[in-house]
């Protein structure tokens, strides 16, 4: 295995700073002709527009001044998307028109519950067999990325996890979204070489639970402060006198009220938002080598800002460089610590799935890239 591409470090090693360099014109004019050709064959074209996209994304990201090679096909995708519709998808549809011409109420809403409660289930089960085929696609230095473990499992404690972050009224979300990025990382694997998740209390250094209460009760604090505007403007009463006249310098203090309330809750979210990042990169290691992230809440906020618009004013067409820009800018703010010795790795066990993120599709979840 060659070490050409990337700098050395003493003893043979090689460090590994991320980079990424895409030019958003052309992602603007990716975004147009994929668009365009999508359009024109009915939304086929999509499979093969994703793969162009991610050829070139991966591309221009480098890792110890090696890029990343992406090696799926526009086929696999489609093939994967037609194996879902007709596994997955025609016989859930069946069951509920079999159920309906064929049992009574109760029998019905039985069968409803059950398919409404495995949806959640096999999201999971999507989520994590996207992620399988795009590690195994992805090759850096000549080894590919694997993800191990079962997808059942996985999709199993999403919507276990998910259940107890209903029963708790949202507390458990930090913790089910830690838990699941280590089962994620915990089993993914470059080459023969297994990442490391530290999910311990030891390694939890970011106020992950401070910033993720700002957020939950600023949020109720919010609608509080929202609704008990209306009320000490009298906007209820109104809404019950059809006679009753606009006052727009009441309608101005309550939008006062509403853009400063936004602007303060986005600043709480963005702040969780961003110690979650910072926490998960934190956790990855792999042999030797640390992540660690300088990801903040600014960066959220301005991306969500100036991607807003760019998608706004090119009518759509900016939403490939969108979802660039925030890749970009998080190999931008990810330093790396350590050195990683390529001699002691060889090639994944497994090439992977022959087929790629149909369920996915079929669940509208793969995005742009």
């Amino acid at each position: 295995m060659s070490m050409d591409a990337a700098p050395q470090a003493p003893g043979g090693a090689v460090r590994l700073d991320v980079k990424n360099d895409s030019n958003i014109g052309q992602f603007l004019w990716m975004g147009f002709y994929t668009g365009v050709l999508t359009l024109l064959t009915l939304t086929i074209y999509r499979f093969w527009a994703r793969t162009v996209v991610r050829r070139r994304l991966w591309g221009e990201t480098t890792i110890g001044e090696a890029p990343l090679e992406y090696t799926g096909k526009g086929s696999e995708l489609f093939f994967g998307f037609l194996i879902a519709i007709f596994t997955v998808m025609l016989p859930i549809v069946g069951a509920l028109v079999g159920a309906q011409l064929l049992l009574p109420p109760m029998g019905v809403l039985a069968v409803f519950v059950v398919i409404y409660l495995g949806f959640f289930v096999l999201i999971g089960v999507a989520i994590f067999l996207a992620r399988r085929y795009q590690l195994s696609r992805t090759v850096w230095r000549g080894v590919r990325f694997e993800q191990r473990g079962s997808a059942l499992g996985y999709g199993l404690m999403a919507f276990g996890y998910g259940l107890l972050t209903v029963l708790t009224l949202g507390w458990f979300a930090p913790a089910m979204r830690l838990r699941l990025e280590k089962r994620l990382w915990g089993n993914a694997y470059f080459g023969d070489m297994p990442f490391s998740y530290d999910n311990s209390k030891e390694g939890r250094t970011e106020p992950v639970y401070k910033s993720f209460i700002l957020a939950y009760l600023g949020s109720i604090l919010f609608y509080a402060v929202f609704f008990g505007a209306m009320h000490a403007l009298g906007f209820f009463n109104e809404m019950t006198d059809p006679t009753a006249m606009p006052d727009i310098a009441k309608i101005g203090m309550l939008y006062a009220v509403l853009f400063g309330g936004i602007l303060l809750l986005v600043l709480f979210v963005a702040w969780h938002e961003a110690v979650m990042i910072r926490q998960i990169t934190k956790s990855i290691s792999l042999g030797d080598v640390k992540l660690s992230s300088r990801f903040q809440a600014w960066d959220l906020i301005e991306l969500a800002i100036t991607n807003t618009l760019l998608i706004i004013f090119t009518l759509g067409i900016g939403t490939l460089a969108a979802q660039m820009r925030v890749w970009r800018r998080i190999c931008r703010t990810i330093d790396v610590e350590g050195t990683l010795d390529l001699a002691q790795i060889h090639q994944a066990a497994s090439r992977g799935p022959k087929s790629g993120e149909g369920m996915a599709d079929a669940f509208d979840l793969s995005g742009g890239v």
